[in-house]
């Protein structure tokens, strides 16, 4: 596994800091639009970071987020697609939902459900955590391990895709989810700031 110091030369890990500085607001108007109509492939825009909400330490499966996810209701979301692309489990390690083809486009098959309007332009990445022990307060949880790979798979992302915008859930739906600013981290990490997506729907 690659080191954060490798990838991002400046990294700074696990950043609470919150909305409020100056910063560049990206100009990129956000269309929401339905997903469920696609059958044609859709340019990619967004790479959204989300969290499981789940708390710090506790353990997560992939089968476990498929069947949150995907079970019938009462049993759980009653989805046909799990929410997200890639899932980081505790100790780093990384699970693919839906394989992407690594190109400039996100095809109905590679479409997730992670954030309602947008999903059939984004790809979606998931770290396990996200709630303190006490499971009441969202919390930066994400373990050394976890920003490791999760810098890999911005920087594989970017590798290929170098002009879309990076961004938390928290900036397009009014809840805490992925527990911290994804823009003031990213900043940090040294990353174009052009790929950095300062807008937030919610402050």
């Amino acid at each position: 596994m690659l080191s954060p110091t490798t990838l991002f030369p400046t990294i700074q890990v696990g950043d609470n800091t919150q909305p409020g500085e100056e910063h560049n607001v990206s100009t990129r108007p956000i269309h929401f639009q339905k997903t469920t109509t696609h059958n044609k492939p859709m340019h990619f825009q967004y790479l959204i970071i989300h969290c499981t909400a789940t708390p710090a330490g506790r353990w997560v499966s992939p089968e476990d987020v498929k069947r949150w996810h995907t079970a019938p209701i009462p049993y759980g979301n009653g989805w046909k697609q799990v929410g997200y692309s890639d899932l980081i489990l505790l100790d780093g390690s990384r699970h693919q939902f839906v394989k992407h083809n690594n190109d400039l486009t996100i095809d109905p098959f590679e479409i997730t459900n992670g954030v309602a309007g947008i999903n059939s332009i984004s790809r979606h990445l998931c770290y396990v955590g996200g709630l303190d022990k006490t499971f009441h307060k969202a919390q930066d949880t994400r373990t050394l391990q976890q920003i490791e790979t999760m810098l890999t798979i911005i920087h594989e992302v970017l590798t290929y895709a170098p002009n879309i915008k990076i961004a938390g859930h928290n900036q397009f739906a009014n809840k805490a989810c992925p527990s911290f600013f994804v823009p003031t981290w990213l900043k940090q990490l040294g990353i174009p700031e052009h790929t950095i997506e300062w807008r937030n729907l919610f402050r």
